[in-house]
């Protein structure tokens, strides 16, 4: 009946569990759709608002979708390139590899018609009371969150069917997941950044105009980007490393299943994601403003309390019925998996949040101007990767050793129970993601909400409203790509182990000189990447700034409100240069991992993946963190810190954001899919490296 275990082997009793949780798998997925059509519902009934912001609103839901439809149309070109290589080495490689890019780039496109549909409610919303405003920009998250999870796993329990139960068979879903999410991530970075500094280098610094003014031309395109970069982008990124982990988890599963004749190891990655999923739509009811409450952002800590607190409950239940003999050493893996994503709300916060050290020392960086402003920043950024780490080292060591154990009380493998119990954490960590995803899409739509109302001259009471939720946006959106991080990080190992079970081998000779080339060339490629990201977003700015500049020279009745700028121009100018840019970078980690594979084989490629990967995670946290650290001390001094706007230091700060920008939002959380695209390519193309054979030596 199946080809990952043998049915004559297995007990009836684990059997019968497998089928259950197989079946319940689908059917809460299928459940969590009919959640997000109701949420989608509820969401368009609600008001919609004044005329002049259903106008703004139009016209950023207009430019979003039609961004959206080009990148599609040229990921799709390049999608059919690669499909067509793929069919002539595997079939169903090549088939699998279609379905996750195509299903990657629907959870895409669903998060950012919820972020376009409910931007303009929260700021009608915020005309009553903070607690409506705040519930509805959570439910837009929530849509994101569930749907990014119901489709993924979806997906990928209806071609493990269709494959008759093969896991090598829907491998290359993993594969274009992670390719079409690079390219989304990308490309909404690149137009994202270039419309964000356009705006602030020529609007605030040129003509002194203030955030969202509706004179500035690049206005609505800035507020284009937040749906097409941090809402589109973001679910293909987190959709991505779902559906990475889970295929490399039943991996992993598929090899203990065959030792202990238990196929939950298997089925065990799924039923955790799914039945995380239902307590992440449960916990988003925690969700609510109280009077004790000094700031908005402690309701989101309390939703996120719950998800973990449901969560260890469903793992001690799990764990207990799954692997019964020693389950409480992967009970205890799992409280760590989540104690570890917890982790990184705080330490995100403590890098980026103005209420600490770090950022305060940037801040007060900024009276002596823009260089000191952005040295201190960029130094933060450098520092910030240094605790994350060693929390690593500490979960990773602790979860191994107890997954050690184990295997040791069932007699198999010590190593293949230790990377069992990273995977278990893994596991435990991916659990939040529903409401960290949540929190994500809030941040985007609160932005946009904040725009709307000052481009629609809305009341002061509305503005100050807007101001605390895009204030605790800033906050979840920096915890998300925080949180994306730290998945990247503990992913990599089980898709490494993944990758080595496909090579079948351990052993990397790292005093090979093949070997050591391949170690400098995976530790380059993240800073090659970053460059080129970086750069794009330089280039997609020159090009926002100059045509911001021509029609402030033509047409100078737009900055005497007499007339208005030609939004759709700035929009399509960030869109052309967006989808260009994005080519190259997007396809440097796809290609590479294939020629090094094929030139120095599939030993040689395990040591380019260690290293890919160790120098993106660490990269990743340098950008974001040291980009969100500069972002947030621009917010502090606009909110009245050291002369506030139009000070010295406002002006430091506003050009320290514009460097720190590109870092946070183009390259910053690009790299956490670099990571993944890397590992999944490797695996896709494992097999057909072995029937090959290296070209050079390995």
């Amino acid at each position: 009946m199946t080809v990952d275990f043998n049915v004559n082997n297995v007990s009836f009793h684990f059997l019968s569990l497998y089928w259950i949780f197989f079946v319940l798998v689908i059917i809460l997925s299928i459940l969590g759709l009919f959640y997000i059509m109701w949420l989608m519902k509820k969401l368009s009934n609600l008001e919609n608002g004044t005329e002049e912001m259903v106008k703004i609103h139009d016209l950023i839901k207009l430019g979003s979708n039609a961004y959206l439809k080009r990148q599609f149309k040229t990921i799709s070109i390049v999608l059919i390139i690669i499909s067509g290589l793929l069919f002539i080495f595997n079939i169903p490689l090549a088939v699998s590899f279609i379905i996750g890019a195509i299903t990657s780039l629907i959870a895409s496109y669903i998060s950012m018609i919820v972020s376009t549909l409910s931007n303009v409610k929260v700021t009608q919303a915020c005309k009553k009371d903070l607690n409506s405003a705040l519930k509805i920009g959570f439910n837009a998250g929530m849509v994101i969150g569930v749907s990014v999870i119901s489709i993924s796993l979806l997906g990928i329990s209806i071609l493990y069917l269709l494959s008759n139960f093969n896991i090598q068979n829907i491998v290359g879903f993993a594969f274009g997941a992670s390719f079409s999410a690079l390219f989304a991530q990308l490309g909404g970075g690149i137009y994202t950044k270039g419309a964000d500094i356009g705006a602030d280098l020529v609007g605030k610094l040129e003509y002194g105009l203030p955030e969202d003014d509706i004179r500035n031309p690049a206005a609505i395109a800035d507020n284009v980007g937040d749906n097409v970069g941090d809402c589109a982008g973001r679910g293909a990124d987190l959709y991505e490393s779902s559906s990475a982990n889970n295929i490399a988890a039943m991996m992993i599963g598929a090899a203990l299943s065959a030792i202990t004749n238990n196929p939950l190891f298997i089925i065990f990655s799924l039923i955790s994601r799914a039945l995380g999923n239902v307590t992440g739509m449960i916990s988003g009811y925690f969700v609510k403003i109280k009077e004790k409450d000094k700031s908005p952002i402690a309701a989101f800590a309390r939703s996120l309390t719950a998800s973990a607190i449901f969560n260890i409950l469903i793992f001690l239940i799990l764990t207990l019925i799954c692997f019964q003999t020693g389950w409480q050493y992967l009970f205890i893996c799992s409280v760590l998996g989540i104690a570890l994503g917890l982790s990184t709300y705080f330490l995100v916060d403590y890098y980026t949040s103005s209420r600490y050290r770090p950022v305060k020392h940037v801040i007060k960086s900024s009276e002596t101007g823009a260089a000191t402003n952005v040295i201190s920043g960029f130094s933060l950024g450098l520092e910030s990767p240094t605790i994350p780490v060693i929390s690593f080292v500490i979960a990773i060591i602790i979860t191994f050793l107890l997954g050690e154990q184990y295997g040791i009380v069932n007699n198999f493998n010590p190593y293949l129970g230790g990377v069992f119990g990273i995977t278990v954490a893994t596991m435990g960590l991916l659990s939040i993601t529903t409401i960290i995803l949540a929190f994500d899409g809030f941040g985007p739509v609160s932005d946009n909400a904040a725009g709307i109302a000052e481009m629609s001259h809305q009341g002061e009471k509305v503005r100050y409203n807007l101001d605390r939720l895009d204030a605790v946006g800033n906050t979840t959106k920096a915890l998300a790509k925080g949180f994306g991080i730290t998945c990247a990080a503990l992913s990599a190992i089980i898709l490494f182990e993944a990758y080595l079970e496909e090579i079948k081998t351990i052993d990397v000779n790292i005093y090979h000189p093949v070997i050591l080339c391949a170690l400098l060339i995976g530790a380059v490629i993240p800073f090659i990447f970053s460059a080129l990201a970086i750069r794009s977003a330089g280039v997609a700015a020159y090009g926002m700034i100059k045509e911001i500049q021509r029609q402030f020279e033509e047409e100078p009745g737009i900055l005497e409100n007499k007339s208005l700028p030609d939004y759709e121009k700035c929009i399509d100018t960030g869109t052309k240069v967006a989808l260009k840019q994005m080519i190259v970078p997007a396809l440097l980690p796809t290609l590479t991992p294939i020629i090094l594979g094929f030139l120095f084989g599939p030993v040689a490629l395990a040591a380019f993946i260690i290293s890919g990967t160790i120098s993106g995670i660490i990269l990743g946290f340098v950008l974001n963190t040291g980009g969100g650290a500069l972002d947030n001390t621009k917010k502090a001094i606009e909110g009245g810190i050291l002369g506030g706007k139009g000070s010295v230091a406002h002006k430091a700060s506003i050009v320290g954001d514009t460097f720190g920008d590109p870092l946070k939002d183009t390259a910053g959380p690009s790299l956490h899919i670099l990571v993944k695209v890397i590992n999944t390519v490797s695996i896709a193309f494992a097999p057909i490296f072995i029937a090959f054979g290296a070209l050079i030596i390995l």
